[in-house]
Parts: structure tokens; sequence; C-alpha cells
């Protein structure tokens, strides 16, 4: 199932070198974050959108025949891009070639769907990156404990609440250096693993250093 999979991306990846892209070479600058494209919507104003230019990976895709409609997610926030094969017209082919993981750029005029849904109706638009494995199924999420922490690209796409944590920590660890630069404390790196038992009365953390052949000691 995986190997049919990984290889009906491939496929897909080949597809989109035909029609001149290279989906790992693209570049597409001068965008907004989804949560600022978000707020320049205004419901007043109609027809009259801005015209904004967004990136971001694709976690949810609904195609309803000429229409594909692609919920991005960046850094800040989610937002809906609509793909239309009347305005896309040669980047259709392009459009139909993007699964779940991509990373992708649009640019387009904002506006409202029937259901209330802020879109970006897209009239330009590049994949930045080809996602070649399906990320984790939607429902059951990503439950191996081990698989979260060592592959942590994978639990950051499956677990929104881990993406806040992680922002947190930064603002914290920003705040924290910002203080103590501010008072002329100088930042030093120490070693995590060293060969010297340190000396707090809980037993140390040991693992051996095969290439050295020596006995390390977590400070």
């Amino acid at each position: 199932m995986a190997d049919r999979l990984l290889q009906d991306r491939q496929n897909k990846m080949e597809k989109m070198r035909q029609l001149g892209t290279d989906p790992y070479g693209q570049r597409f600058t001068d965008t907004i974050s989804l949560t600022l494209a978000r707020e320049r919507f205004d419901p007043e104003k109609g027809d009259q959108q801005q015209h904004v230019k967004i990136a971001g990976r694709v976690i949810f895709q609904r195609v309803m025949g000429k229409l594909i409609f692609l919920r991005l997610r960046d850094s800040c926030g989610e937002l809906q891009v609509g793909l239309s094969k009347s305005i896309l017209a040669q980047q259709w082919e392009l459009a139909k070639l993007i699964d779940l993981g991509d990373i992708i750029g649009a640019a387009g005029k904002l506006g409202i769907t029937r259901t209330g849904e802020i879109t970006v109706w897209a009239d330009d638009m590049t994949v930045l990156t080809k996602a070649l494995l399906p990320p984790p199924e939607k429902w059951h999420g990503l439950t191996d404990v081990e698989l979260r922490y060592r592959q942590r690209y994978i639990d950051l796409f499956a677990n929104r609440d881990v993406i806040a944590k992680f922002l947190q920590r930064t603002d914290l660890i920003r705040s924290i250096r910002q203080f103590l630069h501010q008072r002329d404390f100088v930042e030093v790196e120490t070693p995590m693993m060293q060969p010297i038992v340190g000396g707090a009365a809980a037993r140390p953390f040991i693992t051996h250093h095969n290439t050295l052949d020596i006995d390390l000691y977590m400070r």
C-alpha cells in the first residue's frame, strides 16, 4: 500500500516536470501570512477585495469537477484557496497534481463562498514542494509517541497543538534571552554529554560513545 502511494506521488512529480514546473526549485516571494491575508478580507467591499499572495502546506483537499478547494496551513494559521479551471487555464493541469502535504504558493483576490468561508481565488499558483509520502490519517492522527519525538516534522503536521507549544517555547526563550542580554549577560553553550559525572545527587544518565570508546554522562 505504502509503495503504491509513493509511486503514485512520484509519477505526479514527473508529470509536474513535464509541464515545466520543478516541484522543488520554484521561488514564490513577497507573500504574507495566512492570518494576515484573512484579516485583509473586508465584507463591505463586496467583489472589490484585495489581491494577496500566500503560501502554505495543503492539509485538506476537495475536488468538485472544475473546482478544487484546498486548505493551506502556515506557522500562523489556515486559509482556504479556490482553484478554478476557467481562471487558471493552463495551470489547471498542474493543480490536478496537488496532494495532501504539498507546499504551494497562490496569488489571487480574496472572496467568500456560499458557506461563508473566506477564500483566495487563485489566478496564479505553483508547487513549491511535492510531498512524496502521505500525511498521517486524519481521524486517528499520529499516536505513536516514539515516532512523534523522532520525526518532529510529522508531529508538527498532524498535531496543531504541538505547533502552538513550540511557538510558546520560542517566545519564552526569546524573552529570557532578551532580558539577560539587556543586562550584559554573556551566552555560553556547554555540551549536553561530558566525560565527567556532575555533582548532582541523582543517578546520572550514562551512554557509550562507540567511536571514541568512552562513557559519557549527561550534564
